[in-house]
């Protein structure tokens, strides 16, 4: 059977990730809309395939809620995720830890590498945010899979000293967290091919020496479908329209 490799994403509920996931698909999946725990369960997607089968599996899952409130209770236990995953939630009553309990199950489950994506429209600093992401980040630790860690709603485009000076503070700030291999900007609505390629680039460097041929080959798919894509582009823009010719960009 094809080999696959599976990523995981994840963030604090309401901060962009199936958002994200249409993006990097380029199709509609899952539901969005301006509220918490809209997405209700973990599914999977093909990134992209190899001509041998083999493919990149894109994981959208329930968002965590009431982080800082889970780390507590978890800390007081001696195999944390394992006590977690056996408990039975109420999934009205305890709907937070109902989802949460999907999402951290899908991780430990299924994911070679984490996307964990950051709302940066806030500072890492803020008070209520720090406490949640400090125990989303605990509980991923626990787990012990590599994080690349994803900055969502940097706002409109500065000066690059100071996108560079805020990227900063975000890797200050999950520096006490080995689990987390790389922090990079990756905006769900506004990202582009270079932020893409960097982020396949850091994927690689999270997996396992076994595991990176396999994602190479699956890398090397995914560019030669972006570049086919780009080429149809220019081809589309190359194409007279009625008596006027549209100009290639350059």
């Amino acid at each position: 059977m094809p080999d696959s490799i599976a990523l995981s994403l994840i963030s604090h509920t309401n901060a962009g990730k199936t958002t994200l996931a249409r993006t990097l698909l380029a199709r509609d999946v899952g539901e969005v809309r301006d509220a918490p725990h809209v997405t209700t369960e973990a599914a999977a997607y093909p990134l992209v395939e190899t001509q041998e089968g083999e493919r990149l599996l894109l994981w959208d899952t329930p968002g965590f809620g009431d982080s800082a409130r889970l780390a507590k209770r978890l800390a007081q236990q001696g195999n944390p995720i394992g006590w977690f995953l056996t408990q039975v939630w109420d999934r009205l009553r305890d709907r937070p830890f109902y989802l949460t309990q999907l999402a951290v199950r899908n991780v430990r489950d299924s994911a070679d590498v984490v996307l964990y994506l950051l709302n940066a429209g806030e500072t890492p600093e803020e008070a209520g945010y720090l406490a949640n992401l400090a125990g989303e980040l605990e509980v991923l630790s626990w787990m012990d899979k590599p994080v690349v860690a994803l900055l969502n709603q940097m706002g409109r485009p500065r000066p690059r000293a100071e996108e560079a000076a805020e990227i900063e503070r975000w890797r200050d700030a999950l520096l006490p967290y080995p689990v987390v291999r790389t922090v990079m900007p990756l905006d769900a609505f506004a990202r582009c091919w270079v932020q893409e390629f960097a982020l396949f680039d850091a994927i690689a460097g999270g997996l396992p020496a076994a595991r990176r041929p396999l994602f190479a080959r699956l890398a090397e798919a995914w560019r030669d479908c972006r570049w086919a894509q780009f080429d149809a582009a220019m081809a589309a823009l190359a194409k007279p329209v009625g008596n006027a010719l549209v100009a290639r960009v350059p």
